[in-house]
């Protein structure tokens, strides 16, 4: 009995690697991923996107000599706004916090192969979470700098147009009780999905001026099986980020009748009132 259990555990990977490998496969074909090599630096960018992608484009002092940025966010990593062909960008250098980036490097990791690399695995991921129709943002580059056993990395992607976090907008105003079903609804189909969102906190989820939900800072997640367990997980650490922000701002309109509201949209339940 365990032979056999131990062959079908072997026969599960092996299906879920060929499963892997196909998913990139298919990024690659629909992102049309352009290569660039240069010395210990190597960017990945989508060529339906951009013709060209210096590595000039991942510092933040050339938007600010092209006079670009046009804003730029706080947070663990550094994240800055920037315009280029009439279109809106954002450029985030990976960095990490906890103690580990206190005692050691805060944005430098451990390399071990291009596909388990945080950029490269956030990069095909938001290009599935695209293909598959979720509202997440699109992903246009990739830089990776080896620096012998380590590395350091940046993202840019595409900016969503005229949205403001949820916890920005909570500051300030109560929202509406469709908007926390449509909150639920989004979070349902990520989970549906198989998106395990390793950060799911009022800080990245986002409101457009249509009033359409968008994930966002889809870093350390995964595609995986859906399981109760781990989709638990994610709602309970979206629970703490409202109730953390409730106790520490002096204005934070939010109820916990709002909570009922975006878990009856999470069930399917269409009518506030049900």
């Amino acid at each position: 009995m365990g032979c056999r259990k131990s062959a079908m555990h072997c026969i599960m990977q092996i299906l879920l690697s060929n499963v892997k490998s196909l998913i990139m496969e298919l990024i690659k074909n629909r992102m049309n991923i352009i290569k660039q090599a240069e010395k210990n630096c190597r960017i990945w960018f989508d060529g339906d996107i951009w013709q060209q992608c210096p590595v000039d484009f991942f510092e933040p002092r050339y938007w600010k000599n092209q006079h670009a940025i046009i804003g730029q966010a706080k947070g663990r990593g550094q994240v800055v706004f920037f315009s280029y062909q009439e279109q809106s960008f954002v450029l985030r250098h990976y960095r990490r916090g906890g103690l580990v980036g206190q005692l050691f490097s805060d944005d430098r990791y451990f390399f071990t192969g291009k596909k388990r690399s945080r950029p490269w695995r956030e990069f095909a991921l938001l290009g599935k979470l695209n293909q598959l129709g979720l509202p997440a943002p699109i992903p246009v580059a990739i830089r990776l700098i080896r620096e012998g056993l380590f590395y350091r990395a940046d993202l840019i992607t595409q900016l969503i147009p005229n949205a403001r976090d949820l916890s920005t907008l909570l500051i300030h105003q109560r929202l509406s009780s469709d908007i926390w079903l449509k909150v639920g609804r989004v979070i349902r189909q990520f989970h549906d999905a198989g998106v395990d969102h390793s950060d799911l906190n009022i800080h990245n989820i986002m409101l457009d001026e249509d009033e359409k939900v968008w994930i966002i800072d889809l870093d350390k997640s995964c595609l995986r099986k859906p399981a109760f367990a781990w989709q638990r997980a994610n709602l309970e650490r979206l629970y703490r980020s409202l109730e953390k922000e409730r106790q520490q701002l002096p204005h934070w309109y939010w109820l916990k009748s709002d909570w009922a509201l975006l878990k009856k949209g999470y069930q399917g339940l269409t009518d506030a009132a049900t």
